[in-house]
């Protein structure tokens, strides 16, 4: 038996994208024989010294995975008897190193793949052939799950304005990757998929393939996007806004664009157990067949920090309608939607504007020409600019020291001072003549800290408002 292969996460990545190929070329071998090829060779002669990845390493880590399909789900390299013949031929070396692994002799396997290596011929990419494809037979659907302990830990989580679209750019590609798709489907529960994608919209689709349909939408909604970066004061206000109730429904004139993509400077911790928020991306969401004359719907993907490259991984998705409240049911549910709260509750501090007194000052980071004609090459639209959201004219929110009372100040208490306002929500009337004929609108605005009281006063250390029946 085999002991524990700690694989780096290039390794684990090598290793999907190989079996991923693999099927592809099983379902359609005229089309696909010669990427796979390919595919074999590059992860046979590449890789990383520091990251990991090579060839040899994914050839370990992938008879590793093949033997937990044995001993987890009783699925046994056996079965790809007819694919092993056609992949391996007459390599007599090859057949001896998988008659190794078959009769768990983990040490025999572990020098012939290192000789495979040292020596640089043709066995070690026929041995990768005969692993990937015995996967691709085994777990024909990419959905059982990769066993990896990997030796990577993310780094702490520091993002920049112009790492944005570079980020965005390679999320588009990843999510071209046919492995990205099998992923989602062993990581994500069938219910899940079907909550997303339900039956009687989407019919007659596994939950492979929405999957698949899950990340195109994502692939296509990134590509069009209009990136938003929150700087750690936008963050923090966001945060507290999406504690408190929304006093109003949300109106298509409060989501920023169409499609777009947000990431946080910093973190926001959501739920217990969950990983903090650091992105997310949207887009109008038409559900097929459905009228264009009801509320607008948008389908938010929330993004959660990881060691990838780039480092995102989405952890939810959403669906957020035009009317929604997002009222407080119970803890179990503010848990699971303060994650969603926070991204709506930043677009109401971008777009506060268009309805009352801004609270944010956006500023633009351009795209080099270069990045953008790389990024046309991936399908995306948009022109690469990268929006700065800092708060407007933040004010220092710690109180003055009081200067000594001499008991010679006024009796009452409001003129003895000023106090600071504290940040807070408020349900504002668009049209104050028609409120009490019901004939207004009312939005939700954010009211920064801000002080109040007679300018040539001292700041008080406390306000007690008391109120009697």
């Amino acid at each position: 038996m085999p002991g524990v292969f700690i694989a780096t996460q290039a390794t684990a990545n090598n290793w999907r994208h190989l079996t991923a190929v693999a099927r592809t070329f099983q379902r359609n071998p005229a089309l696909e024989s010669d990427r796979y090829a390919r595919a074999i060779q590059k992860t046979a002669t590449g890789g990383d010294a520091d990251k990991g990845g090579r060839g040899s390493e994914v050839a370990l880590f992938g008879a590793s995975q093949l033997i937990q399909f044995a001993e987890e789900h009783g699925r046994y390299i056996e079965e790809a008897a007819p694919v092993l013949a056609e992949l391996v031929e007459d390599d007599q070396d090859v057949w001896a190193a998988l008659e190794d692994l078959t009769l768990d002799d983990w040490s025999a396997f572990e020098r012939k793949v290192a000789r495979f290596e040292r020596t640089g011929g043709l066995s070690l990419a026929t041995l990768l052939a005969a692993l990937s494809g015995a996967a691709a037979v085994l777990d024909p659907d990419g959905t059982l799950p990769t066993f990896t302990l990997d030796g990577t830990e993310a780094a702490p989580w520091a993002a920049k304005p112009r790492q944005v679209a570079e980020w965005r750019r390679q999320l588009v590609a990843r999510l071209e990757a046919p492995e990205t798709s099998e992923g989602t489907a062993r990581e994500l529960a069938e219910e899940h998929l079907t909550a997303v994608f339900p039956p009687e919209v989407f019919p007659g689709l596994d939950h492979v393939a929405r999957a698949r349909l899950l990340c195109e939408q994502e692939r296509d909604q990134l590509r069009g996007a209009r990136m938003y970066y929150a700087d750690a004061d936008t963050t923090a206000v966001a945060t507290r806004k999406a504690a408190r109730p929304r006093k109003s429904p949300l109106d298509v004139q409060r989501v920023p664009s169409p499609s777009g993509f947000l990431v946080f400077d910093q973190p926001v911790d959501s739920a217990p157990g969950m990983a903090p928020l650091v992105a997310a991306s949207w887009s109008v969401w038409q559900v097929p067949g459905q009228s264009e004359d009801g509320p607008t719907t948008w389908s938010v993907t929330l993004y959660a920090h990881t060691a990838l490259t780039p480092p995102l991984a989405p952890v939810g998705f959403e669906r957020v309608t035009a009317g929604d409240v997002f009222a407080k049911k119970d803890k179990a549910t503010e848990d699971t939607d303060f994650a969603s709260r926070a991204v709506v509750a930043c677009w109401d501090l971008i777009t506060q504007e268009r309805v009352g007194k801004g609270v944010v000052d956006v500023a633009e980071e351009k795209r080099k020409p270069v990045k953008v004609r790389a990024d046309r090459r991936r399908g995306i639209t948009d022109d690469g600019t990268v929006r700065l959201v800092t708060i407007r004219g933040r004010q220092d929110s710690v109180p003055r020291p009081r200067r000594e009372a001499d008991g010679s100040g006024p009796s009452r208490r409001y003129d003895r001072g000023q106090w600071w306002v504290h940040e807070h929500t408020r349900d504002h009337c668009m049209n104050p003549a028609a409120h009490s004929s019901g004939g207004c609108t009312h939005q939700d605005i954010t009211v920064l800290d801000y002080p109040k009281g007679p300018a040539d006063k001292p700041f008080l250390d406390t306000v007690y408002v008391v109120k009697s029946d």
